[in-house]
This record gives structure tokens, sequence and C-alpha cells, in this order.
């Protein structure tokens, strides 16, 4: 009975003691704007929206990389890591922002469409000058 006790509590205590990196990336509650440029032959892709809340963290840009080689859209998820549930966060949205430089996509790539959890964006792909 002792020894039971022991081991709820050593459990207990481990998982109040996870860390915030254990967190997987999710998709962010939305995208509100994106833009994909070529600048020195590489593909910088931007994203900005908003979380639900506080203590989201590392926003990424994710290339998804099940895609046919023919495809003229190139598709990214927009990602962050949220607050653990035991932490208290302002309830709120909550700006976001990811950049990410990406090798050039295959030939047939004329856009990129970035994916949130409720709405997507699609932008053309330009070459800075």
């Amino acid at each position: 009975m002792r020894a039971s006790l022991y081991a709820l509590a050593v459990a207990t205590m481990a998982a109040l003691a996870t860390p915030v990196s254990a967190a997987r990336p999710v998709l962010v509650y939305r995208v509100d704007n994106a833009t994909a440029t070529v600048v020195r032959n590489r593909l910088v892709i931007t994203a900005e929206g908003a979380v639900r809340s506080g203590g989201w963290e590392k926003p990424r840009l994710r290339v998804s990389k099940a895609y046919p080689a023919e495809a003229t859209t190139l598709q990214v998820l927009f990602v962050a890591k949220p607050p653990l549930r035991v932490n208290s966060v302002v309830q709120a949205l909550i700006p976001i922002g990811a950049r990410k430089a990406a090798p050039l996509p295959r030939y047939g790539a004329k856009q990129v469409r970035v994916i949130a959890q409720t709405n997507s964006i699609i932008v053309p792909i330009t070459t800075r000058r």
C-alpha cells in the first residue's frame, strides 16, 4: 500500500514537472497574411497570424513534404508550441509570426499555401530585385 502511494506521488510529480518543450507543435489559430519571395536562390516565406491565448512558443513554418513533383502549390503548415495546461495564460487573440528560408521548390511551384487551424492563404512566389 505504501509503495503504491509512493509510486503514484512520484508519477504525479514527474507529470507536473514536464518541461514546456515537451509540448508538440500544433497549427496556430489563424493566418492573416503571408509572403513568398525568392532571395539569393532561397525561398523566403513569412507568415503572420494569431493564437487563442498567451504562452505559445517557437512559431515555425513547416514545409509539407507530401506534395507531387508537378504541383503548382507548395503547402506550408503554420505551427507553434502551445502552453501547458497547468500554466495560467491570458485568454485573448495574440499575434504571432514566423519566417522560413527554404530551398527553392521544384520547377512547377508558382504559389505557396500557408495553412492554419481555421483558414489558409495562397500567395504567389515573387522574385526580389
